[in-house]
């Protein structure tokens, strides 16, 4: 359970009010708020860009795009807690009744709409989130210190496949560093807000056609290829937060999931272009640090064969031939 006590009284809400955690590993807590206001969360957010975070969940929640936002009965929120070491943001966000990810079709489809409405959403405006202009860089070293990690991992799991793991990693690394990187880096891709964490685990589904994310608050300003490749890689993580499949998506179910984000947007011929390139970076970036950082879910029979097939990645994501339309 998460060490962290809510910090109610930052919110003047009575101790009663704490119900129960919801994340085994996060400071996450489903509570009865005041009067008739219902059911809420209270969570930490980030804190250098958690009123951004809350302005641009805002905005899209009055525009009836399922994401949360603060809750509106209270105000600030979020707020500061100043704490002798620093300081943290805590934000109440309503608690959303539904259902979670099964996998099924239409969720699927969905959840592709969903992210497809997020990235045409206002494009253009900066809301004050953090920017990232490109492809995230990280240092050959750092990278090393990862794949050892990684393949120890797959060692005590998996001992067949060490070897085949440990190729794949120099083989990626040098790759990203002397390949991808640089050229991804030279393109202008088109910038959009974005959760920078759509997936599974973060969203409840309503009906199976309308899925709200619960969980906004590592948004940033990416290029939308890079969210999207990064989406695609992680999306089935977290297993134990949702009821889908424990694997990576099938050709067919990835290109329904595009099939519903291309209702919104439209590649440009350098996002076409560039997109096997951005594919490794997201990996490099977020798919290494999630290998190497899931030690309890390489244990777990249940959770282990999606890691192994997320490191050997032997059917990467495509994007299919045709454009797509913008909204």
């Amino acid at each position: 359970m998460p060490q962290d006590l809510p910090p109610l009284d930052l919110f003047n809400l009575p101790p009663e009010a704490a119900l129960r955690p919801l994340h085994a590993h996060a400071p996450v807590w489903q509570l009865q708020l005041p009067e008739r206001s219902g059911t809420g969360v209270l969570k930490r957010t980030a804190r250098t860009s958690g009123e951004a975070v809350a302005v641009w969940s805002g905005a899209l929640r009055d525009a009836g795009v399922g994401v949360v936002a603060p809750e509106r009965a209270f105000s600030p929120n979020p707020r500061t807690r100043v704490m002798s070491d620093g300081e943290e943001r805590w934000v109440i966000y309503p608690f959303v009744e539904g259902r979670p990810y099964t996998g099924a079709p239409r969720e699927i489809r969905s959840a592709g709409r969903l992210l497809g409405q997020i990235h045409a959403f206002e494009a253009e405006r900066d809301f004050g989130l953090n920017v990232h202009a490109s492809a995230r860089a990280f240092p050959r070293e750092s990278l090393a210190m990862d794949a050892e990690v990684i393949v120890e991992h797959v060692r005590q799991a998996f001992p067949e496949q060490a070897g085949r793991v440990e190729g794949l990693l120099l083989e990626r690394t040098e790759r990203y560093l002397h390949a991808a990187l640089p050229r991804v880096q030279g393109e202008a891709l088109p910038l959009v807000n974005c959760s920078w964490d759509h997936k599974a685990a973060n969203l409840v589904y309503v009906t199976p056609d309308a899925p709200v994310l619960i969980d906004p608050d590592n948004a940033a300003r990416l290029p939308r290829v890079y969210d999207l490749a990064i989406t695609a890689l992680s999306f089935p993580l977290d297993g134990t937060l949702h009821r889908g499949p424990q694997r990576l998506w099938t050709p067919e179910e990835w290109q329904r999931f595009l099939a519903g984000y291309l209702e919104f947007v439209t590649f440009t011929p350098a996002e076409r272009a560039c997109w096997a390139d951005v594919l490794l970076c997201a990996w490099m970036d977020e798919s290494l640090w999630q290998l190497q950082d899931s030690a309890d879910a390489w244990q777990d029979p249940a959770q282990a064969p999606l890691l192994l097939e997320l490191a050997l990645l032997d059917a990467p994501f495509r994007l299919p031939a045709g454009g797509g339309r913008a909204s």
